[in-house]
């Protein structure tokens, strides 16, 4: 009998490892509820998102980046729709609406990073066109080694940004993760163990978002005028513009499947490096925007899976 309850706890474990949502979920609320410990974590952000951003990038494999000519067309548009729409949305909205210092610097902080790694994953859930969000998503990542400097220094008041930090950050968020994805795929016990890898990039999020929302929780707990601005910006930049390009992709006679890929382009960001970023290189105030926006990028997917089956 004591056999049979820990075979069921280990396989309820198990499953809770495997289920981004739930992790999700409770680094959210542990991040809210013990929130006080988490800046002696601080330390673990970079490492996690290492990890994060090298674990999910060995979706992408150098044999299908070799077409990328026949989805040159596609590059063009999801860099429209990530870099030119959702970013300019961001930025529009924190120019009229934010007055706070360190909240407008994590908006332009947000605007400035590439799409969420999440975009793979949530492309094969939404039966969308795998090849377009894989060689979109390797090239927006290699393109914000020049576009996120930019963004940033345009933006930002240059003399408060370290720019040696700033690539420094990048090359390890992106780079670095990018060549250690070719090591793993070349190493045959990888692919043994690799349907559970999921379970690391899960416990590596846990981590970032804990962090995250735990240095800011006073903003979630007592600032409610701050909640509800950041809110309705992030209510805009995922639900209204993930619509949007939905909308016009469909009267552009596009075929389902890149529309889906193109919808997770104009609502994702990749909020764990942004608040990283913020963090590192500003404050914690500065990670407000993609603390509070996390929930949101995850309740909009959530959402629009329910609605593409209904209406789509």
């Amino acid at each position: 009998l004591k056999n049979r309850k820990e075979r069921r706890m280990l396989s309820l474990l198990y499953r809770l490892l495997r289920s981004s949502n739930l992790m999700f979920l409770a680094a959210f609320l542990l991040g809210i509820g013990l929130g006080g410990y988490a800046s002696l974590f601080k330390g673990y952000i970079l490492p996690a998102l290492v990890l994060i951003m090298t674990l999910s990038t060995t979706q992408i494999t150098l044999s299908e980046l070799t077409h990328f000519k026949n989805y040159f067309r596609d590059i063009l548009f999801v860099f429209v729709i990530n870099y030119i729409f959702l970013s300019g949305l961001i930025l529009l909205t924190n120019y009229l609406l934010i007055r706070d210092p360190d909240l407008y610097v994590g908006f332009v902080v947000m605007a400035a990073i590439p799409p969420a790694v999440a975009v793979l994953p949530f492309t094969y859930l939404l039966r969308g066109e795998m090849m377009v969000s894989l060689i979109g998503a390797a090239s927006l990542y290699l393109l914000a080694l020049v576009v996120t400097p930019f963004i940033s220094f345009q933006f930002l008041d240059v003399g408060k940004i370290d720019p040696f930090k700033l690539f420094s950050v990048l090359i390890q968020l992106i780079l670095i993760p990018f060549i250690g994805s070719r090591l793993l795929l070349k190493w045959k016990a990888f692919h043994r163990a690799k349907e559970n890898m999921n379970i690391f990039v899960n416990l590596g999020f846990f981590i970032v978002i804990y962090i995250v929302i735990g240095m800011n929780r006073s903003t979630f707990l007592s600032h409610f005028e701050i909640l509800a601005l950041v809110s309705s910006i992030a209510f805009l930049r995922t639900f209204v513009s993930g619509h949007l390009v939905d909308l016009f992709s469909r009267l552009a006679g596009i075929d389902r499947q890149r529309r889906m890929s193109y919808v997770l382009f104009g609502s994702f960001k990749n909020l764990g490096v942004a608040a990283s970023i913020a963090i590192i290189l500003f404050n914690e105030r500065a990670a407000i925007p993609s603390a509070v926006t996390i929930p949101f990028e995850l309740i909009f997917f959530v959402w629009f899976n329910y609605f593409q089956k209904r209406w789509g």
